[in-house]
């Protein structure tokens, strides 16, 4: 049993790991409510339309009928600035619900990421994992996350699992934070779940068998697929990765967090901001038709 008077009032689910949360609930059935749950938001990642202009991007995200943005403040200088992002915003009727940062992370890049949070009403701070050996980004966020979520309790704040991450460890990892149990239970954050990132192996045999587990942790998931040569974030479709399992476990066990897409769209397709839209509109239809649409049994 956790301890009430030792619960935080934000954030409770995290400081449970200590009794070893993820593997004391395996076998458990999760809860329900008696009503129907809420609808997930379905976002759409800045990340990949790099090199378009900030106003170009929520023109498409917005055409192409997303709930909002996910919004990477590392690959367009005018998404830092408050102003200019809030007008956006409001002219586009679209929200801004999080706020990725760089694998470079420092202080100026977070204070500018809460500031935007505060701003722009978004709730969610995602921190790409910095390589192996970039020491400096690494010992900034191990010293100053934890700091951070006490200060700003509202803000979910979350570390990307990235490229051939697993649920445990890796013997020689590319990137920092190579594990995702590790990301919660030393680091005390939020996942936000590369689903692409995960080998499929791993991806079918442990973290569908585990889901229920470590929902509860998902602040975010990018939704996309890989081809069996080792490309990553493809849109979604007859690929490597089993989708719609993944999405209707996602309806089943009451998942109401962000879903957002990321997509690598070639440098040729750029050129051409009607096969963007066409790109856009076929990411969101698939969602639409797997999990707005989905009807349990």
């Amino acid at each position: 049993m956790i301890n009430k008077k030792e619960r935080p009032t934000e954030d409770w689910q995290l400081w449970a790991i200590k009794k070893d949360f993820f593997f004391d609930m395996e076998g458990e059935k999760p809860t329900k409510d008696s009503l129907d749950p809420k609808k997930s938001i379905c976002l759409f990642s800045t990340d990949s339309l790099s090199g378009y202009g900030l106003d170009l991007v929520f023109e498409l995200v917005k055409e192409a009928w997303f709930d909002g943005i996910d919004l990477a403040i590392w690959k367009n200088f005018d998404s830092r600035k408050i102003d200019y992002v809030k007008k956006l915003s409001a002219n586009y009727q679209l929200p801004v619900k999080v706020i990725q940062t760089s694998d470079n992370l420092n202080d100026k890049e977070i204070n500018r990421a809460i500031d935007l949070c505060y701003e722009l009403g978004a709730d969610t701070i995602t921190i790409n994992a910095p390589k192996f050996f970039n020491f400096k980004a690494f010992a900034f966020i191990t010293d100053n996350i934890l700091k951070r979520r006490k200060e700003h309790k509202s803000i979910h704040f979350a570390i990307i699992n990235p490229e051939d991450s697993s649920l445990f460890a890796l013997p020689i990892p590319k990137y920092r934070f190579s594990n995702m149990v590790e990301i919660v239970k030393k680091y005390l954050c939020y996942i936000w779940l590369d689903i692409s990132n995960l080998d499929s192996d791993s991806f079918e045999s442990d973290f569908l068998r585990k889901m229920k587990d470590f929902l509860p942790y998902l602040a975010i998931i990018y939704l996309s697929d890989k081809s069996r040569v080792g490309e990553w974030h493809i849109l979604p479709g007859d690929w490597v990765l089993k989708l719609p399992t993944f999405l209707k476990k996602l309806k089943e066990y009451w998942y109401t967090r962000y879903l957002s897409t990321k997509i690598t769209i070639s440098k040729s397709d750029l050129a051409d901001c009607d096969k963007v839209k066409l790109i856009l509109k076929k990411s969101r239809t698939y969602l639409q038709e797997y999990y707005d649409e989905l009807k349990l049994n």
